[in-house]
């Protein structure tokens, strides 16, 4: 009796323990050994981290602004959500890779579900939403694209791809339900203020949702009314920095524009890397690391493109149904694809970039749930006979199963063993300042100075970062400018640098290595 009573709860909450697993299982994949792996330490999540712990602690950045909006930094302004974010988790669990790391797992998450409701929404009056919902959670929950950047802090871009979901999903139920409309603004401008891509998106994105839906605009007025009144309010800040000197430095950083190409018009450069957005090299081949002129390995995991190439087919059939039987959602997710490269094409990068391209993740797992549901409905309409179109059912099953499991596999093994060994190093998350600063914390009394090698970008942030109270004596540089016979003084040097530097009788008291084994650092003294 009893196990009747439990099969019965099973397929009462079946769709329930699904949702359940999902989530648990995107939750694992993206907080297990979330402060190791990767390897190393960038220099925009320690700024990150240690502005969250001024805040938490001081009630200011680094800089002494009580509560800033935007954050100074490394010559430009961040945004505020991801500092804002990481404030309490530093205040919980204190100063660390992992704390800094853990609001991008939880806006990983927060994505996982947001794509359940949109999906859920779009196709509200499709039988089988809650197969294309779940399946689109579980895509999300598994891929590569998602889940690389959910265990890193890079300002915000899990912030802005759910801030960008929940608003869409808000925006869609608002139809039915206009007062959901001002949340559905209150989201979309919080993904404005969430990274800097964003604010290419979201304007363009949100124009095509109100040319798409502008009877909406027109039958409530005062829900309209109220939401613009209450974006003005909330875009004053966003408006004073965008259009002040410091506001535009990060654009002026990275934009085409003030970084003309030589070899070619600045048109050209902006077509074809929109164009590269869209290549089977970028989205199933070979991702942001291994596309033509990239050298950077943070962004993506070698071997394996942004999305599993068995993706592929399942997002042309979702494509071709939606153009076939749901013309409006068609040209939503059009719109959405269309858009996704804008935050990367008018940078002077050559290639596509994972980050700044980021919104794009969700689309394409909604659209392979739709094709994939698409495909099994092919076969149950099939004019066969009833056995017949049984086995080719179970046969499709099995393969896209088959590849989904095969897939997945590949890159867990890809990314927890393969990518630390070659994503460590300077192009990589330029591992081993932690173990250099603790070891000059540990052993400050005895020098005079202590002197890490630049081999970091914006090295001095992690002073600030692993040793916030400690490391007054610490400096960056070489031997080549600061070496004193006069001062007891400990460096933190690179094997290359004292193997082209032979002139320097440099004593090693401790070795740092990378994952893969080789070193990393040297600490110790110049002897003479």
């Amino acid at each position: 009796m009893e196990f009747f009573m439990i099969l019965g709860l099973l397929r009462k909450y079946f769709n329930i323990i699904l949702i359940f697993l999902v989530i648990t299982l995107g939750f694992s994949l993206r907080i297990y050994n979330l402060g190791n792996n990767p390897a190393g330490f960038f220099c925009d999540e320690a700024s990150i981290g240690y502005n969250a712990y001024t805040i938490i602690t001081s009630g200011a950045d680094e800089y002494g602004t009580p509560f800033p909006i935007f954050f100074r930094a490394f010559g430009e302004y961040k945004s505020p959500i991801e500092i804002y974010s990481t404030a309490p988790f530093v205040g919980i669990f204190g100063l660390s890779e992992f704390s800094t790391r853990l609001p991008s797992t939880i806006y990983g998450i927060l994505s996982i579900i947001a794509i359940y409701f949109l999906a859920k929404e779009m196709f509200i009056r499709h039988r089988e939403d809650n197969f294309i919902a779940i399946f689109s959670m579980f895509f999300l929950a598994i891929s590569p694209w998602s889940i690389q950047f959910s265990r890193v802090s890079l300002e915000g871009l899990m912030a802005f791809v759910f801030f960008t979901t929940f608003g869409l999903f808000l925006f869609l139920k608002a139809q039915s339900k206009p007062n959901l409309f001002i949340l559905s603004v209150i989201s979309f401008t919080l993904a404005l203020y969430s990274y800097f891509p964003a604010r290419i998106f979201i304007p363009l994105f949100c124009l095509g949702l109100i040319g798409l839906h502008f009877k909406f605009f027109l039958q409530y007025k005062k829900q309209v009314l109220y939401s613009a009144i209450l974006l003005l309010l909330l875009l004053i800040p966003f408006l004073m920095n965008n259009l002040s000197l410091d506001g535009l430095a990060r654009w002026q950083q990275v934009s085409v524009f003030y970084h003309p190409p030589k070899n070619e018009s600045i048109v050209q450069h902006i077509t074809s890397d929109y164009f590269q957005h869209f290549s089977a090299d970028f989205l199933f081949l070979k991702g942001d690391i291994d596309m033509s002129g990239q050298f950077i390995t943070r962004h993506s995991v070698r071997g394996i493109g942004e999305l599993y190439l068995f993706q592929l087919p399942l997002i042309l059939a979702g494509i071709f149904h939606l153009f076939k039987k749901r013309k409006k959602l068609f040209y939503i997710f059009l719109l959405w694809i269309i858009l996704y490269p804008t935050g990367s094409m008018f940078t002077l990068d050559n290639t596509p970039q994972a980050t700044r391209s980021i919104i794009g993740v969700a689309p394409f797992q909604i659209l392979t749930a739709v094709g994939l549901e698409y495909l099994l409905e092919l076969f149950i309409k099939l004019d066969l006979v009833a056995k017949t179109k049984y086995i080719l059912h179970l046969t499709f099953t099995f393969i896209i199963g088959l590849l989904i499991v095969l897939s997945f596999t590949s890159y867990l093994i890809l990314y927890f063993s393969s990518y630390p060994n070659y994503s460590s190093d300077f192009w990589g998350w330029q591992y081993g300042a932690r173990d250099i600063v603790q070891y000059f914390a540990t052993n400050e009394q005895k020098y005079d100075e202590e002197i890490m090698a630049p081999e970091f970008n914006a090295p001095e942030i992690f002073f600030k970062f692993y040793a916030p109270n400690d490391c007054v004596k610490c400096k960056v540089g070489l031997p080549d400018k600061l070496y004193d016979p006069n001062k007891k003084q400990l460096f933190a040097l690179t094997p290359d640098y004292l193997k082209n530097n032979p002139e320097w009788n440099f004593e090693p008291l401790e070795k740092i290595y990378y994952p893969n084994g080789t070193i990393a650092f040297l600490i110790g003294e110049i002897v003479q």
